[in-house]
């Protein structure tokens, strides 16, 4: 039998334990129930009839049968058909295909005043083995939390707890169609609603903690179709609609599947088929549709991630909001998604060390769109892009990439691996791109702006690499391409020697063009597509692997040009006995076997109350001047002038603040 025992102290005052916890039951068709219901033969009818007969830390035995009697309101004037009010557990006897706790819908309107919610949990109960069914809120009257919110059952925090049970078929007017709050265990959350309007959400459950539970076909007009600010780890997501975040919206989620979830808006907006402003962490989403952006996800943040064969008008993998808040994506997979309009894997998102591969955009009816097959108006670091297609831009589309491999992509009409993007430190290779018209080609690239980049063996129509015309708007800088670009600096038409192209292994070798011949101005990562330094020998290599042996510092296309060695045996010697080394005479971009070819000062002459300083120069090298007033063992020199740009022969600088009679002396240097 059970005991009590109190204990009283000064500061604290009066603390009741239950020592010997008791056991009640509950069994609706006893012939002779009689509290304190602590056996089968004097079970009560009803569960509340056991709650209220019950102490603090009791268990409550319930066998088969559909309750649907007793009630108690906690909050307002909402009616809980259980209402466990104490820390108690509550036990089926054979689970929730036979135990049956039901609500009550009011007609026609579902949530309104006369409807009762299933359960009630108090912080410290626990409910398993049941299913609740059929319950509902009160409507737009009363307490959003407290009254209008929880159809299913309602816990006040994730101190609660709920094993084993269905929850299928209740209605909220605000939050959690189903559940609000409380910690979920391997259980069933199907086909409740959350009726918001314009605030609400959470169609299956709106803030709990969910483990190994299912959440199917749960709606609402407002956010997270299945789940609404909560924690799912190990979850399985289908069939759930919302306007945005069709399966979860605000939420983290941990090793989930979200599959055949919808986000579509009454205007048909849409924003995120599986999840919207969430975190999701080793989840797949698969098969999700959104009727405005990200099939996938929309404004989420993704970590290993697989999404696969979603859809949407604009980002098929992933997309923005509708106040423009991007995805972020890292470690993760996009393949064969699809868009209407632009951004087949991605739209307006931030992606690291991604791989995109055989994702679409079609373009809408009467020809516009399609554009960015891979990705559409994003930042890419370090990733992937294969077999992307789309109109314009078949791998991406007015992006940014760092770092990117490019390659397979193809377009309809112009940029097969990239359209009016940014490219730093990327390869393209066998993009297409199958426009023939006067404003149409670029296997590689069309209307990009490139820096560090590898783009060959692309096809097209017509620039097979790269596409230049009077529209064109392309500027290719210290990249490995063919035909050499009109617009641009830096550039070789050197084959880039792969390690394996026909095997797909991009790296380069040892001997690569390729190799210490970028802008290190044009770098934004530490790393490259390997994970490994991006800058070895002091000059980062054109591409998106960086040469990892040792070697010259120098760029090997430089020295390959002269004919010497790039084992960085010539870097220090001076092959034409003019005075510089073979590193300076890079770094000058001067001739290093021609010893009339170098960098030197040829006069410093007064023109009026001014001094005109020439040098001998190139093109394609900024200098820099500087000015001292005499020539002690340490002269102090001081700027003078910075950022000249230098030209073929001979370059001619006037000072005009050389004052005073000097007299003046002057040395001029290669900026970086």
């Amino acid at each position: 039998m059970r005991t009590a025992i109190s204990l009283t102290a000064a500061a604290f005052g009066l603390a009741i334990f239950n020592i010997s916890a008791a056991t009640r039951y509950v069994w609706q068709d006893n012939p002779s129930p009689a509290p304190p219901y602590t056996n089968w033969t004097s079970a009560a009818h009803a569960i509340q009839d056991a709650v209220d007969a019950a102490l603090a830390g009791d268990e409550i035995v319930v066998t088969n049968g559909t309750y649907v009697t007793g009630g108690r309101a906690v909050y307002g004037t909402m009616t809980n058909r259980v209402a466990v009010d104490k820390p108690l557990a509550l036990q089926s006897v054979n689970g929730p295909e036979f135990t049956i706790i039901q609500g009550y819908q009011v007609p026609v309107t579902t949530n309104g005043d006369g409807a009762i919610r299933c359960v009630y949990l108090t912080n410290g109960a626990s409910l398993s083995g049941f299913t609740l069914t059929n319950g509902a809120t009160r409507g737009f009257f009363g307490d959003t939390m407290g009254e209008q919110s929880g159809g299913g059952f309602w816990c006040e925090s994730t101190n609660a707890a709920i094993s084993n049970c269905v929850v299928a078929g209740n209605s909220a007017s605000c939050w959690g169609g189903g559940a609000k709050g409380g910690s979920m265990y391997n259980s069933t959350l199907t086909g409740n609603s959350a009726k918001g309007y314009y605030s609400g959400g959470g169609g299956g459950v709106y803030a709990a903690v969910l483990d190994n539970c299912t959440l199917s076909n749960n709606a609402t007009t407002w956010l997270g179709g299945g789940a609404s600010y909560s924690t799912l780890n190990n979850c399985i997501l289908t069939g759930n609609s919302a306007d945005a975040g069709g399966g979860v919206s605000s939420s983290t989620l941990n090793n989930c599947m979200l599959t055949r979830n919808l986000a579509g808006d009454r205007q048909g907006g849409g924003y995120g088929g599986g999840a919207y402003g969430s975190t999701l962490k080793d989840c797949s989403l698969i098969g999700n549709f959104s009727t405005g952006n990200g099939g996938g996800a929309a404004a989420s943040v993704l970590n290993s991630c697989m999404l696969s064969g979603n859809a949407a008008y604009n980002g098929g993998g992933v997309g923005a909001d509708f106040g423009g808040n991007p995805s972020s994506l890292n470690n993760c997979t996009l393949t064969d998604n699809l868009a209407a309009f632009a951004g087949g894997g991605a739209v307006s998102s931030s992606l690291t060390n991604c791989i995109l591969t055989g994702n679409q955009v079609t373009g809408i009816q009467g020809g516009d769109g399609g554009y960015g097959g891979g990705a559409s108006y994003s930042t890419l670091n370090n990733c992937t892009l294969t077999r992307n297609t789309g109109s314009l831009g078949g791998g991406g589309f007015d992006s940014t990439f760092h770092n990117c491999r490019l390659a397979g992509n193809s377009a309809a009409y112009g940029g097969g691996g990239a359209f009016a993007g940014k490219l730093c430190n990327c390869t393209l290779i066998s993009n297409m791109a199958m426009g023939t018209n006067s404003w149409e080609g670029g296997g590689g690239a069309l209307n990009s702006i490139m820096g560090n980049c590898i783009v060959y063996f692309n096809h097209a129509g017509q620039g097979a690499n790269h596409f230049e015309s009077r529209l064109n708007e392309s500027r290719l800088n210290y990249c490995c391409t063919t035909p050499m670009p009109t617009n641009g600096v830096g550039n070789t038409t050197n084959e880039p020697l792969f390690v394996d192209y026909a095997g797909g292994n991009l790296r380069l070798q040892s001997n690569s063009p390729c190799i210490n011949a970028g802008l290190n101005a044009d770098v934004s990562s530490t790393i490259d597509l390997d994970g490994n330094p991006r800058i070895v020998s002091g000059t980062v290599d054109i591409g998106a692997y960086e040469f990892q042996g040792p070697g010259s510092v120098i760029s090997y296309a430089w020295l390959q040009q002269y004919g010497l060695p790039i084992d960085g045996s010539a870097d220090a010697t001076d092959p034409d006995a003019d005075g510089h080394t073979t590193w300076q005479e890079w770094r000058c971009l001067t001739d290093p076997t021609n010893a009339l070819s170098g960098l030197r000062l040829l006069s410093a002459s007064p023109v009026g109350i001014n001094v005109t300083v020439s040098w001998q120069s190139v093109a394609r090298v900024n200098y820099f001047l500087e000015r001292a007033t005499n020539l002690s063992p340490t002269p102090l020199f001081t700027p003078l002038a910075t950022g000249i740009p230098g030209h073929p022969g001979t370059t001619t600088y006037t000072d005009p603040s050389a004052l005073g009679g000097g007299p003046f002396f002057y040395r001029v240097g290669v900026e970086p």
